[in-house]
Parts: C-alpha cells; sequence; structure tokens
C-alpha cells in the first residue's frame, strides 16, 4: 500500500525537485478519503529486524514489533504505565513483592485463555541458562534471578520467584527492592508466552508467521525474516475497540532507502538520515504534508572495549583504554558523522535521565573525560601502557573497531580510525559485518572494540549502570569492578533516593576512570510522518515504533 505525502487532487500528479539533489515523485496517490474516514493502514521501515521472539529480543527494532503482537502485565506508551494483561497491581511497602491481578478476558490470538501460568513459563524460559538469552540480566533483582541464569542448572528455574497462586494472579519476590521494575516489564523478555506452543514448534518458534502466537492487540499475518512483517488487529485482544489501524507493514531498509521510500510516498514514517537531516529540519518545507522533526532518542553510543581478549592484550591495559579516551576529540567527531546533529558525550548515563529535582546527570557532574581532545595525557598513557607490555613503538600496536553495515558506522568507524591512527600512532583496522552479526559478537566477546548504543529500559540510571555489572550476560567486554559491582547492585537497598544515586554516581566515576569504554555522543534522531498520522510519537523509553494506538484522520 503506497501513501503519497502530498494533498492532491485526483487530476494532479506533481513532482518535487528538492534542493538538496533528491527527486521525489508522487508516483501513487494517497487514497481519497471516503464517508467510513481514511484508510488504516500504516507502513514505516526499520533498518534490521533481529527476532520477534520476546525472550530471544537482544535489540530496540525488535521492540515495537513484539509489542504490536505480544502484550506483558503493563503497558509503557508515551512516557506512562497503564495496564495491559494485569488490570491491576499491589507493590508491598519494602518493594520486595508485587502481585499482579490478571483480568479475566485476556486470551491468546487463538482464543485460549491466557492464564498467570503463560507468565511463570516465560520468566523461567527467559532464566533458563540452556537458552542463553541476551537479555537474562533483567532478572537480577528476582530471587535467584541472579544465578540461575548464569549457573550449571544447580538450581532450576522453578526456584526463580516468580509464582502463580491461580490462574489471574502473578507474583513476582524480588530479593532486593526494585522501586523501578514496574515499568520494566513492558519489555518482550517478560511477555508471556505458551508453553505448548512453544514446545510444539521448537527451534522453529517465532521463526515465521505460522509458528508465532501472540496475545497483542495485532496478530502476525506475514512475516519475511529480514524484509518484512504484516501485522493486522488481533479480534480476540481484551482492547480490541481501542484498535484503529487494519494493517501494519514494517518493511527492512537501511535509513537512505527508507527515507527515499517516505518521499516516494511508499511509506508513512521514516528516520531521517544525518548526512541530509540538518537541510530537512530547516526546511520543512521540502516535505509537504509531513512533520518534520526530532527527538532525543535514548540512545548513548560508544565503543565496547574487549577487555578480557585473548587475541588482544593490549585492551586489558588501564593506560591504554585511557589513551583511547583521551586521543579523541569528539566534537570534531559529531560535527563530521552527523552534521553537528549528535552531541558530544563523555559520559555513559543519558542526559535526560532523572534525578532528584532535576536530572541525574546535572545533580551529579563527573569529569573524566573532556569532549575535545587531550593529546599530552593521551601520549602519556599510551606510553605507560607500551612500558608495561614491553612495546617499544606505537606502531606495533593493532586494534580492530568493528561496525554494523549501515553506511553511517562505516563513517564513525573511519572517523576514529584516522583521529586515533594520527593521535597515538597506533593502527586501527576496520571490520564490518551485518547489525545481526554486530549485535551476536558484542555479546559473544568477538571484537577488540565494537560499536554499541544503549536506550533506556526505565527512567533510572540503572537501566545504563546494570549493563557493566559483571555478571551482566550483555556486558561482552568483560569489565569487572568489585567496588562497581557492589555500589550497582547494593544501591537499590537504600530508601533514601539522594544517597541511592549518589551510589550510581560513585559507580559511573569508576566505570570512566578506568575507562571500561570509549564514550561518544548522545543520538538526536531526525525523522518524518506525515500529517495525517495521529498518536504516533516517538519517545526515548519503551518502543519507539510504538504504533499500536495510533491512527490516521
Amino acid at each position: 500500500m503506497k501513501r503519497n505525502l502530498y494533498r492532491v487532487s485526483l487530476a494532479l500528479l506533481l513532482c518535487f525537485v528538492f534542493v538538496s539533489g533528491f527527486i521525489a515523485c508522487t508516483g501513487s496517490k494517497k487514497e481519497a478519503a471516503v464517508a467510513s474516514g481514511p484508510v488504516q493502514k500504516l507502513t514505516y521501515s526499520l533498518a534490521s529486524l533481529p527476532t520477534i521472539d520476546p525472550q530471544k529480543f537482544n535489540a530496540a527494532p525488535s521492540y515495537g514489533v513484539i509489542k504490536g503482537y505480544s502484550e506483558g502485565l503493563i503497558q509503557f506508551h508515551a512516557g506512562d504505565v497503564t495496564p495491559g494483561v494485569a488490570e491491576r497491581w499491589d507493590i508491598s511497602p519494602d518493594n520486595k513483592k508485587m502481585t499482579f491481578h490478571l483480568r479475566r478476558d485476556a486470551k491468546w490470538s487463538d482464543g485460549t485463555p491466557l492464564t498467570a501460568h503463560d507468565f511463570v513459563y516465560a520468566f523461567r524460559r527467559l532464566a533458563d541458562p540452556r537458552n542463553n538469552c541476551d537479555y537474562r540480566w533483567v532478572l537480577d533483582e528476582i530471587v535467584n534471578g541472579d544465578e540461575i541464569p548464569y549457573g550449571d542448572g544447580s538450581i532450576p528455574v522453578e526456584q526463580l520467584g516468580v509464582s502463580a497462586p491461580d490462574d489471574h494472579t502473578f507474583v513476582i519476590d524480588f530479593h532486593v527492592p526494585a522501586p523501578y521494575y514496574l515499568a520494566f516489564l513492558d519489555m518482550p523478555p517478560f511477555h508471556p508466552v505458551k508453553r505448548e506452543w512453544v514446545e510444539r514448534h521448537g527451534d522453529q518458534y517465532a521463526m515465521s508467521a505460522s509458528t508465532v502466537l501472540g496475545n497483542g492487540p495485532f496478530i502476525i499475518k506475514e512475516y519475511l525474516f529480514e524484509q518484512k512483517v504484516v501485522l493486522t488487529p488481533n479480534p480476540n485482544y481484551w482492547n480490541k475497540d481501542a484498535i484503529k489501524l487494519e494493517e501494519v507493514t514494517v518493511l527492512m531498509m537501511e535509513g537512505e532507502a527508507g527515507f527515499a521510500a517516505f518521499r516516494n510516498g511508499e511509506i508513512d514514517f521514516a528516520y531521517i538520515p544525518t548526512a541530509v537531516a540538518p537541510e530537512y529540519l530547516k526546511n520543512p518545507s521540502l516535505l509537504p504534508g509531513a512533520k518534520v522533526t526530532s527527538y532525543m532518542s535514548g540512545a548513548v553510543d560508544w565503543f565496547c572495549i574487549n577487555i578480557a581478549s585473548t587475541r588482544n592484550r593490549i585492551l586489558a591495559n588501564k593506560d591504554f583504554r585511557l589513551a583511547l579516551n583521551y586521543a579523541l576529540d569528539r566534537e570534531q567527531y559529531v560535527e563530521i558523522i552527523s552534521n553537528g546533529l549528535y552531541s558530544p558525550y563523555s559520559r555513559f548515563v543519558l542526559p535526560a535521565v532523572s534525578g532528584l529535582r532535576t536530572t541525574y546527570v546535572q545533580e551529579h557532574p563527573i569529569n573524566v573525560f573532556k569532549n575535545t581532545a587531550e593529546l599530552d595525557k593521551a601520549r602519556q598513557h599510551l606510553n605507560a601502557a607500551m612500558a608495561t607490555m614491553g612495546i617499544s613503538n606505537p606502531n606495533q600496536i593493532r586494534v580492530a573497531i568493528k561496525v554494523g553495515d549501515a553506511a553511517q558506522n562505516r563513517l564513525i568507524a573511519e572517523n576514529c580510525q584516522d583521529q586515533w591512527q594520527r593521535a597515538l600512532g597506533i593502527n586501527v583496522d576496520i571490520e564490518i559485518v551485518t547489525y545481526r552479526a554486530m549485535l551476536n559478537d558484542r555479546v559473544s566477546g568477538d571484537f577488540d572494540l565494537v560499536y554499541a548504543g544503549w536506550m533506556p529500559d526505565f527512567d533510572d540510571p540503572y537501566t545504563y549502570l546494570g549493563y557493566f555489572t559483571s555478571n551482566n550476560s550483555q556486558n561482552g567486554g568483560k569489565f569487572n569492578n568489585a567496588r562497581y559491582d557492589q555500589l550497582v547492585t547494593s544501591a537499590n537497598t537504600f530508601a533514601d533516593p539522594a544517597t541511592r544515586l549518589g551510589m550510581y554516581a560513585e559507580a559511573e566515576q569508576i566505570l570512566l576512570e578506568e575507562a571500561g569504554l570509549v564514550p561518544l555522543q548522545v543520538r538526536e534522531t531526525p525523522y518524518a510522518m506525515l500529517n495525517s498520522l495521529k498518536n504516533y510519537e516517538p519517545f526515548f523509553l519503551g518502543a519507539q515504533e510504538d504504533f499500536l494506538y495510533s491512527y490516521f484522520e
């Protein structure tokens, strides 16, 4: 289904030549509104969709699609927690128990009842070490959730702190207070799955439309891996009357191709490539009939360093990691790779994350690195690293940067390669892999430095700092600091929020002083969407492509 960006009469066909050098034609007209209203079919694009299996979820692009056909205990929409499968819940005064009361009309898309036991099975599936789920670390606060997923099976998954006293009651028991956890539960890994269905399909579960069973507002009508997904309304959804869209099509396209499709009237929403974003943000009239703007997407981007590398021992040297950080001019970097759209950043926790009165970052300043290069410090630390490692010439040092195959990622790698080679005299190679391969390699540890981004799952510093705890399954670089672990894992045992946030700030200071990463930027994401598309506003928390209650007017 093609949509036109412009309101045109049936008699006119207009072509526009943009000053950017692009040519866009209204090759097909948006269907004229009929008496029943506009056509309620949404099409948008993603660069990649690694998986639609809730427990195997490992990357932001999958969030919106999984949330389209599946629903958790709660819904997180535009910053607000609202009921999902659970119509209400109780939280104990000590924040160590949550009891969810499930709606009795909740069903699977095949019409069978959904029960609390489906949530128990999903949580246990996530925890089962045999499944090696990337996001199993989200169970860390639950009783035995910090041991079962990483163990040898000696503690059975049945001892995970979740239970179903009856078909309509689901209970989570925590071994530490977890006041933020409610908003966490919108994430795909916490969504229910039906045991009988998963076991019937085995390794093929959620690999095709016919092997997916959901409970959300939509059902998967068509799924061609890394090509497209088509969703249609679920007639058994408890809130089906609130769903206006008749069809949602998600096409797999790189950023440039997706924006071209938007300009050609083929899709209704697209992210704007950073190479041309300033032009369109400055002159939104270049896209008549469209809203053109940007938002802080919640992404802090950095290079993950493989501190535990067995093939490149110098990465374990703190002085070398500090040299990489001090040698990088982040202001120059963002000007080149994003035309100044992104903001240079030398910390890890997103600036928008809340503190007590303002933001956590404002209330807890940390100044380990500057956004400009400090070359004298960089060379001092490089010399210290070389002395320790018995290296006489920096030209003997070789590291590799691994990035995904999107065009901008190549630019990112080339800029950092150039800066590090000129400032330090080392050799830097670039490895280009698919987005899916990059995600897998980042977790498995198959890299020297790998480009990474992190979007918050809830409004708290822990959503970032939890990443670098030593037992986090996402921590592929194996940063390991006992004091850091102690601060991050015990902060939630303190009821006083000032104490808790102060502990997080001390942990972030350690992470930067130990050069556990190379922070790069905070991403500002430009996008364009039809003016007629309503209730489809990206947000820096949760599913960014949240189309559940969208509609055309």
